[in-house]
């Protein structure tokens, strides 16, 4: 009588444990599609634009709902560092949507909050899988192998003089993300996670040379960017790295190469910048830098090569305690060196000068500039900050409302400038959500970085991958805190997404590997894993048979009895869960859709334009897009009318943004309106005082000759929309 339960309670371990016995390769299918994503999103401007990153939200949406119902809740082995990570995350986004009800913008909330909900749904997706050492390798050498052959791309392009315009503006290389300092930031990420890998002997060498040379590559790109913010980050991300890597000496002596190889050309790779407007000289310039970057990678991979072959060739042996510390100082005597010399490079010779005009160009915002970007002064991030702090001051609880900070700027700036973004993700989080998300979200990075060390901490491979998983996020969280990298995905989603892969390397039953080649895993290392690390009693005397006893009274019912109806409550939390994500998304990106074809027709089609925005503003109700761009539409066509009702939509849907008052003061000037045109100018004014057009708008709004939606506000208009 007994039999019948024990086999149903020993058949469900039994059945989640063939789930997560599946073959490796299996399971590693959801990691490389998250990769292919963010792949896709790094070659289409960063994933910035909302048409690209929204699809790619529903679909990482049904990724993790596929995964977590192909492996089953029960099967899913999450850390306890881990679940406090989750947990923390999904309470900043809930309270990101949250911030919808205090918004001045809430449509611009809603798609913070939709972006936040995307990179959420990534970090769980990596998190739960049931990942293997040697899965991890793969899904990491796949990204490195895919941001690299973009920067072999890239060269090339620059090699040929092919379209170099439209790659390099200002002679800033901004390919493939668009802004300068994301491009740079995606090829440190691959260059650093290439180093740290091609440091491990158990790799193939040709593996190893072919990841030191897309190391060159990013390195050589991302001087071409000339990046500020990259160069003064880069030796805290370098320490960072090193002090987080496994055996650090062979992640040193990997350095060496993409180092020497980027510092040989680097008069070349700065020259790019002294020829910035686009024409023969350019195409000169960018043809040098493009053909010797090139040339130096290809011997790197050769020289790479050799020496991991080489290596594979001789024993392994740990080097003694004084060759370790001698190996050390020669390698931080070098690595200094080499610092010193890049310096001297970038600066022309003089470090000390270089700061205190850099200081200079941050405090007080001006312009000189030299033959170097580097060498530039004049950023308006100050101005930035200071608002940004004044915005939390004002908001401490709540915040601004996610995304809502460029309408609070352009009030209370100092420049000229109206970014929208507070270019820190510290005080993005501050100024956007307040200490209660800032805190929720370093509850996150915390509990994050926890697991991820444990993962760290394990031997061999294990560990090194682990490392290795870590180095998106380093050039993330250091270099994001002087620049807006939240908005791209195609770096927020390597970082958060290997964070997550390196914390789950800290579950002690994720399977370890010495090499890439496949592995066949022994009968012991199949068990569950609850049976692996159950404690083991001694084995006890048999002993006699005792006698009947009386039949007890029935008991209460136990947990066991309840969990059926847990386990619906859960499921009917997860499905109302998704069909909540899918609604956040998926409406917002049919507006967005509607609104590109919109665009996409507006010259040859209006009306059908107008049409396709005024579902799209049906699709999101909250978003004043929609109405700000039909209402530039309808003015240039000349529907003054109509436009005046799509400015008037925009208001009601963002009061505090300049453009619509504005536009709706042209459209009511020219029907006749002066009265309501003068108003609609002065409040466009009293938000955006220093826009000359608004002044000079109302100046004219009495006189005889009031100012006509002419082609220069058609162009400001268009500029303004995007």
């Amino acid at each position: 009588m007994t039999a019948g339960p024990a086999t149903v309670e020993d058949a469900a371990p039994r059945s989640a444990s063939a789930r997560r016995r599946l073959p490796a390769e299996v399971a590693l299918i959801p990691g490389l599609i998250v990769v292919a994503l963010m792949l896709v999103w790094a070659v289409h401007d960063g994933g910035y634009d909302a048409d690209t990153w929204y699809w790619g939200a529903l679909v990482m949406v049904a990724l993790l709902t596929a995964v977590l119902i192909g492996r089953g809740l029960r099967s899913v082995r999450i850390s306890r560092a881990g679940q406090v990570a989750l947990v923390a995350f999904a309470l900043y986004v809930a309270w990101s949507y949250l911030s919808i009800i205090w918004a001045g913008s809430p449509g611009d909330a809603l798609a913070g909050s939709n972006r936040a909900l995307l990179y959420l749904v990534v970090f769980a997706t990596m998190l739960v899988l049931p990942w293997t050492v040697r899965g991890v390798l793969i899904a990491l050498v796949a990204f490195v192998v895919g941001v690299g052959a973009i920067a072999i791309v890239l060269l090339f392009r620059l090699a040929s003089a092919d379209h170099v315009a439209a790659l390099v503006i200002g002679g800033r290389l901004a390919a493939p993300t668009g802004y300068f300092n994301s491009t740079a930031a995606l090829f440190t990420i691959e260059a650093l996670t290439a180093i740290v890998l091609a440091s491990r002997r158990e790799l193939p060498g040709l593996l190893r040379g072919g990841l030191i040379a897309f190391a060159c590559a990013g390195l050589q790109l991302a001087v071409i960017v000339q990046s500020r913010g990259w160069l003064f980050t880069l030796p805290l991300v370098a320490i960072v790295a090193i002090v987080l890597a496994r055996d650090r000496l062979r992640v040193v002596a990997a350095a060496v190469i993409p180092v020497a190889a980027t510092a040989a050309p680097i008069h070349l790779l700065l020259h790019v910048y002294q020829a910035t407007s686009p024409g023969p000289a350019l195409d000169r310039a960018a043809s040098h830098a493009g053909h010797t970057a090139l040339l130096l990678c290809g011997l790197a991979f050769v020289i790479a090569t050799v020496a991991a072959w080489v290596e594979s060739l001789r024993p392994q042996r740990e080097p003694s305690a004084a060759r370790r510390r001698l190996l050390g100082a020669v390698v931080i005597a070098s690595t200094v060196v080499a610092v010193g010399a890049g310096g001297a490079a970038a600066t022309h010779g003089d470090p000390f000068g270089f700061i205190s005009r850099q200081w200079q160009g941050f405090s007080h915002v001006q312009t000189a500039s030299g033959g170097s970007h580097f060498t530039d002064v004049g950023s308006g991030r100050y101005d930035f900050w200071r608002v940004s702090l004044d915005a939390f001051l004002t908001h401490p609880i709540g915040g601004l409302g996610q995304d809502n900070f460029d309408d609070y700027y352009v009030t209370r700036r100092r420049t000229g400038e109206e970014p929208a973004w507070t270019h820190s993700l510290e005080l993005r989080l501050l100024a956007h959500t307040g200490v209660v998300g800032f805190l929720l979200f370093a509850a996150f990075v915390v509990a994050a970085i926890v697991a991820a060390l444990r993962g760290r901490r394990r031997p061999g491979l294990a560990g090194a991958a682990a490392a290795a998983a870590l180095m998106p996020f380093v050039v993330w969280l250091i270099h994001g805190s002087v620049d807006w990298f939240w908005e791209f995905p195609a770096l927020s989603g390597p970082a958060l997404g290997f964070l997550a892969v390196a914390a789950a390397l800290g579950r002690p039953d994720t399977e370890d590997v010495s090499s890439l080649r496949p592995v066949r895993m022994a009968r012991t290392d199949r068990t569950d894993w609850t049976a692996r690390t159950a404690p083991t009693s001694p084995p006890t005397a048999p002993t006699a048979p005792t006698a009947p006893t009386a039949p007890t009274a029935p008991t209460a019912p136990t947990a066991r009895t309840v969990r059926p109806v847990a386990r619906i409550a859960m499921l009917a939390a997860g499905g109302l869960a998704l069909l909540a994500a899918v609604v956040a998304l998926g409406f917002p990106y049919l507006s967005v859709r509607e609104e590109s074809v919109a665009s996409n027709v507006r010259q040859t089609d209006p009306s059908r334009a107008l049409q396709d925005l005024s579902t799209a503003a049906d699709l999101n109700p909250l978003s004043a897009d929609p109405g700000r761009v039909a209402g530039t539409i309808a003015l240039t066509a000349g529907q003054y009318g109509t436009a005046l009702r799509r400015f008037e939509q925009a208001i009601s849907r963002d009061p505090g943004g300049w453009y619509g008052w504005f536009g709706a003061g042209l459209a009511a000037s020219a029907g006749g309106n002066r009265a309501m045109a003068r108003h609609d100018f002065e409040v466009a004014r009293a938000i955006n005082h220093h826009e000359p057009v608004v002044r000079l708008a109302l100046d004219q709004v009495d006189s005889a000759h009031p100012l006509p939606p002419n082609a220069a506000l058609q162009e400001l208009a268009l500029a303004v929309n995007g």
